[in-house]
């Protein structure tokens, strides 16, 4: 069987929580129902056209708008307690919360973007134990393939260091706008897995595994929706909460979500004083996760 396709692939053998801990990765097969793309396309459009937000992120070869809350497309993905039980059945989550959310856009006819990973707090030593300490949930609008932007995957580098990460150029740093196309960072590499979904399916990701996506070949842009939760709110660290209790998609102190609603389960509480870690995106050469 050909690793970069995931599309046939059959499903793992090992239970889906065992199955997320051992490669860092999940499919969530219509995660989104047919009969909701529309809407979720819809919804989109509304955060593309609207004026630039605060905290976009322009990155070469793709864009993340950032999602708050109260965003209508927030809020069809996450006011289905089934949709959210996928998630946490899926990792093994025992007490997910959400985070933030963003539109990623990957324009037409655009390179690839560049292997990375997205932990932001390499500094601390829940880094480098087994469970994720954050995740990602990547839902496609439209069928992604090799020439449509396809996410690919190296599995179970969320736990080990390999070659590559020496290579890889500091994430938001000016030198990657400069990765040349033929850099490593930018090309396939040994055991990568190429996820090929079609509209409504996601795939959930460790905010540590290191992935990257296939150029978009295709002449229309390749929407999707990311949303990160941490599995386990109460088991975290409590500098880790105090830091994620500020993220500015979440609620804020003059601002109350509805009774009943959605995040009444999935927001954040904290009972401590906010404060800030010390963010380092760069993870170390050589690392592996024991514990």
């Amino acid at each position: 069987m050909d690793p970069n396709d995931y599309l046939e692939r059959s499903a793992p053998a090992l239970p889906q929580p065992s199955a997320f801990l051992h490669d860092g990765f999940t499919i969530l097969h219509r995660f989104l129902a047919v009969s909701e793309l529309k809407d979720a396309r819809l919804a989109v459009e509304e955060v593309v056209a609207s004026p630039r937000r605060c905290g976009t992120c322009v990155r070469p070869h793709n864009t993340l708008l950032p999602l708050r809350w109260s965003d209508s497309v927030v809020r069809l993905l996450l006011g289905s307690s089934a949709r959210v039980r996928a998630i946490a059945e899926a990792v093994g989550a025992a007490d997910p919360k959400w985070i933030s959310g963003y539109v990623s856009i990957k324009e037409a006819r655009t390179p690839p973007l560049w292997w990375h990973q997205d932990w932001w707090c390499w500094d601390h030593p829940i880094s480098f134990r087994r469970p994720a300490p954050q995740v990602a949930v990547l839902c496609y609008l439209t069928t992604t393939d090799v020439e449509s932007g396809a996410l690919r995957v190296l599995p179970r580098s969320h736990h080990r260091s390999l070659p590559i990460h020496a290579l890889l150029p500091e994430r938001h740093a000016e030198p990657a706008d400069a990765v040349e196309e033929g850099h490593p960072a930018m090309t396939d590499q040994p055991g990568q897995v190429t996820i090929g979904l079609a509209a409504g399916d996601a795939v959930v990701i460790d905010y540590r595994l290191l992935h990257g996506t296939h150029g978009n070949t295709a002449h229309t842009r390749r929407d999707c929706m990311l949303l990160s939760f941490t599995p386990s709110w109460r088991d975290l660290p409590a500098d880790v909460r105090a830091h994620l209790i500020q993220h500015p998609a979440l609620p804020s102190d003059g601002e109350q979500p509805p009774a009943g609603g959605w995040e009444t389960r999935l927001v954040p509480s904290f009972d401590g004083v906010p404060k800030s870690l010390h963010v380092n995106r760069t993870p170390p050469r050589v690392f592996e996760a024991t514990e």
